[in-house]
């Protein structure tokens, strides 16, 4: 995950494509203190046997739940506008990455209430047998679609469900391809014709911030895998991203990773480039 000496396996879940970008098992025996830059996703971070996480937060002064007993296996997390820190002696996790719409769709929490936060997600019930199960299954293909049946079920039940599948049917590729079967997408809600108020409200409820501000994450996203594999200037890229100027770019940029893009190009990356070493 953070540290290039993990091990990282990944299943796409094809029952959630537009919900569920991927399902992804990290494992690492090499102790790491990272950040994981803003990804406007919504996470589920499952600490099978083994992890030893010491530190895990994205703002502090809201939360500091870190789950070190059996019954608090679980994180919930959504990093809009600002980056998560976290520090672990050995990691063996499994982390499913969402689209913020899942909030709503499988937490049944509007996609703003979580913003920034991460916490014990207790919408999803009691999950002692999931987490035994977790730690038994043979392979990391069977933990994968175990959770995806597990995920499915919870979408299929929510009375979001239906709404969910209309606001998912033009989602776009971000990224793909920088390490094998990785993908991130992005939602398209340009089609949608409502009134200014009623589009505030649902980006609210659905994105967690402005339509605006979710799209300028995207193209802050496209940047920094730009800047991670392509050889392009700050000018070069705030062009083909439609920034006002390499100003622009620089700011933005700095807004939501809290460094500038040419810090960012000199500082140690781990496995995924979202990923910065801190020590």
């Amino acid at each position: 995950m953070a540290d290039k000496n993990s091990e990282i396996e990944i299943y796409i879940p094809q029952s959630l494509k537009g919900i569920v970008d991927m399902i992804a098992q990290h494992k690492s025996d090499t102790p790491c203190h990272f950040l994981a830059l803003p990804n406007s996703k919504v996470e589920l971070l499952f600490l099978l046997e083994g992890s030893q996480l010491e530190r895990f937060y994205i703002d502090k002064n809201k939360s500091q739940f870190l789950p070190n007993d059996s019954s608090q296996f679980v994180i919930a997390l959504s990093s809009q506008t600002r980056p998560v820190e976290a520090r672990y002696k050995s990691l063996n996790a499994i982390n499913v990455l969402m689209n913020p719409v899942a909030a709503m769709a499988i937490l049944e929490i509007p996609a703003s209430e979580i913003k920034d936060l991460h916490f014990e997600p207790t919408t999803l019930g009691n999950l002692n047998q999931l987490q035994d199960t977790l730690n038994n299954l043979p392979t990391f293909q069977h933990r994968a679609q175990y959770l995806e049946k597990f995920l499915l079920a919870r979408l299929k039940a929510s009375r979001y469900s239906k709404q969910t599948l209309d606001k998912i049917t033009t989602v776009k590729t971000l990224h793909s391809g920088s390490i094998p079967s990785l993908i991130e997408t992005e939602l398209n809600f340009d089609r949608l014709h409502y009134s200014s108020s009623h589009m505030r409200k649902l980006c609210n409820e659905w994105l967690g911030v402005t339509h605006n501000e979710y799209r300028l994450h995207k193209k802050f996203r496209k940047a920094m895998y730009t800047l991670n594999y392509e050889n392009h200037s700050l000018t070069e890229i705030a062009h083909n991203l439609d920034f006002y100027d390499s100003a622009h770019f620089t700011r933005t940029f700095k807004r939501f990773a809290g460094m500038t893009p040419k810090a960012y190009q000199n500082s140690q990356k781990g496995l995924i480039p979202e990923f910065i070493i801190l020590e």
